[in-house]
């Protein structure tokens, strides 16, 4: 099997023999900040199914769209000091959570994570309680788990409207199926932007 860096470094060398990039501004121009999940599937599919083009919009990526639960509370985690980033540098004045159906982090397995992370060198057990997880359940929720993405989009929509470091902008929540690319919209912000 090939090395996936050098296959990467000649795919690299081949686009830019084929392909001159016109100049995008760094700054978005919807003014629109789109939070999704790193899932594979949604390479080369996302984008067309939006309509978005390259320089449209903000895209930050977590595993499952998603804030952690110990997280949640403070809304300071990296995810909103990136909206952050975004609204008080790149003057993005409105955000989109778009999770997707069949997401790896929902209804995830304890066992199943213990037992990969065992496998990999890593103590569940030892994170569990360097972290202050408290027990499997902790750790599942560190993870950012969770069971129906729907309520984990509202619930991520709740967090970002209500983030003491954010402006009062609107934030809606839609998810997408990672089949079809349909649409189907959880909350729709009543704020208009400012």
């Amino acid at each position: 099997m090939p090395d996936i860096l050098d296959e990467i470094l000649a795919n690299n060398e081949r686009f830019l023999q084929q392909t001159q990039l016109p100049h995008v501004g760094h700054a978005p121009r919807k003014h629109t900040a789109v939070v999704t999940c790193m899932d594979c599937r949604l390479i080369n599919m996302f984008e067309p199914a939006l309509g978005l083009e390259r320089g449209d919009v903000l895209e930050l990526r977590t595993a499952g769209a998603t804030i952690s639960t110990p997280d949640r509370p403070q809304a300071a985690n990296d995810l909103i000091r990136s909206l952050a980033g975004g609204v008080y540098l790149l003057g993005v004045r409105r955000v989109l959570v778009i999770g997707h159906t069949e997401c790896g982090l929902a209804n995830v397995n304890p066992t199943v994570l213990t037992a990969s992370m065992q496998a990999l060198g890593v103590d569940p057990q030892e994170l569990i309680q360097k972290e202050g997880l408290g027990d499997l359940n902790g750790l599942v929720n560190w993870t950012g788990a969770f069971n129906d993405v729907h309520v984990n989009v509202q619930e991520v929509v709740n967090v970002i409207r209500s983030s003491p470091y954010l402006p009062r902008i609107p934030v809606h929540g839609l998810v997408i199926d990672i089949n079809t690319g349909k649409l189907t919209l959880v909350d729709r912000d009543s704020r208009s932007s400012l």
